[in-house]
């Protein structure tokens, strides 16, 4: 099984895991197979020892209920929190598994036969007199899963790209590639007019990359938004967009969830953020408002305006309400293309209140927009370029964040 994850030959044991390599870059793995009964974290401390990824990899088909497997998880927990922004945290499961061991970590990838429940379902059933779904499919689609593999194998493949994308460690810049993408290759896509038009934003996210290659993340959660890796020459970058054809792109609580963890996570590990902005707002649904939409909308708020890693945004069509959120607050450059749209609330609203001509509105607005805080308009075809360049400008990027001891959630 670790053949699957590590290069040919490369793997040495170590306590309750291995070292090896993986495409020649070093990482630590914790494998545990049969019944699990607890472990050592020695693998672990070896990882943050010589700052390198930690994947640790579940084969289980039962876990022991006895002190020792609860003290060795109380363990593993706070030896995975310690490494919280230090090293990346991968754990994958290729069996069943009903216990705490796969949410200290950054990403998770499930077997597509997998069953996971933090209780396991027969008590769930005895208190709550219903059955649950506990499959990889529902993992993934309710944001606790982030990849899925047809087979171990599958899996492991997708561990293995994640991993050329990032670096060992976070004091250390992604690895950059070799690519013989021509930095100034142009861009042929065409935007519907009508800004309620969906259209396939990952289509427009992986012409701009190197070789059209994006590398989704927890693509079947909170579809309203994109989440991903890609590469522009060379360079790793981390992608955030709206998806027009998932509620209009509308920004909602789980959506919103989905950038909170992936923003934090490439800024913590010095990957720059493009974020492609064509959103009408936040989703209006009551449901969104006592769900915490507020309180979840502020903590984005904090968390790009914290950034200190590169932030680019692209105005693709719509930049309504949310805007404000995702692609204004934190950015660095602003890039618009010549027909996108600003607003407060949404376009119509906002002419209607004014009493004005929606079309005049909208001009009117974009002058503004233009004017205030967009750096540059672009033609779509550049964009490509446009993003290669400014990114280069921004390696040397230092921001000096006011000091203190953490984060009050």
């Amino acid at each position: 099984m670790i053949d699957l994850l590590l290069d040919e030959g490369s793997q040495s044991r170590f306590s309750d895991g291995y070292f090896g390599t993986v495409d020649g870059r070093p990482v630590c793995v914790l494998y545990k197979e049969g019944v699990f009964s607890g472990c050592s974290c020695n693998v672990i401390d070896l990882a943050l020892k010589v700052g390198v990824p930690i994947v640790n990899i579940f084969n289980c088909e039962d876990f022991e209920i006895s002190m020792k497997t609860l003290l060795d998880t109380s363990k593993f927990l706070t030896k995975m929190g310690l490494a919280n922004g230090v090293i990346p945290r991968i754990t994958v499961f290729l069996n069943k598994a009903h216990w705490l061991l796969s949410y200290q970590t950054d990403f998770v990838g499930m077997s597509e036969n997998v069953e996971y429940s933090v209780v396991m379902p027969g008590i769930i059933k005895s208190f709550t007199g219903k059955d649950v779904e506990i499959s990889a499919e529902f993992h993934a689609k309710s944001g606790n899963c982030h990849f899925i593999g047809e087979s171990d194998e599958a899996v492991l493949s997708s561990i293995r790209k994640l991993l050329s994308f990032l670096p060992l460690n976070n004091m250390e810049d992604p690895p950059l590639a070799e690519t013989r993408d021509d930095v100034r290759r142009t861009i042929d896509f065409e935007i519907p007019s009508d800004p309620y038009q969906p259209f396939d934003m990952k289509a427009l996210i992986a012409q701009v990359l190197d070789d059209e290659d994006f590398f989704e993340i927890q693509g079947s959660y909170a579809q309203n938004v994109i989440t991903g890796f890609g590469r522009l020459d060379g360079m790793s970058v981390g992608i955030v967009a709206n998806d027009p054809a998932y509620n209009l792109g509308c920004l909602d609580v789980e959506g919103i969830k989905k950038m909170l963890s992936f923003v934090r996570f490439c800024d913590a590990f010095n990957i720059p953020i493009v974020n492609f902005v064509d959103t009408p707002g936040f989703l209006p649904d009551f449901d969104q408002e006592i769900g915490g939409l507020a309180k979840y909308m502020s903590r984005l708020v904090d968390i790009y305006s914290q950034a200190t890693t590169p932030v680019i945004s692209v105005v693709v069509r719509k930049a309504y309400s949310s805007f404000v959120v995702m692609g204004l607050t934190g950015s660095d450059f602003i890039f618009a293309y010549p027909n996108a749209e600003f607003a407060v609330v949404d376009a119509d609203t906002d002419s209607t209140k004014l009493e004005k001509d929606r079309g005049d509105y909208v001009k009117e607005f974009r002058e503004k927009a233009f004017e205030m805080f967009v750096n540059e308009v672009i033609d779509i075809k550049w964009t490509r370029a446009k993003l290669i360049n400014t990114l280069r400008l921004l390696e040397t990027k230092r921001k000096k964040l006011p000091p203190k001891k953490c984060d009050v959630i």
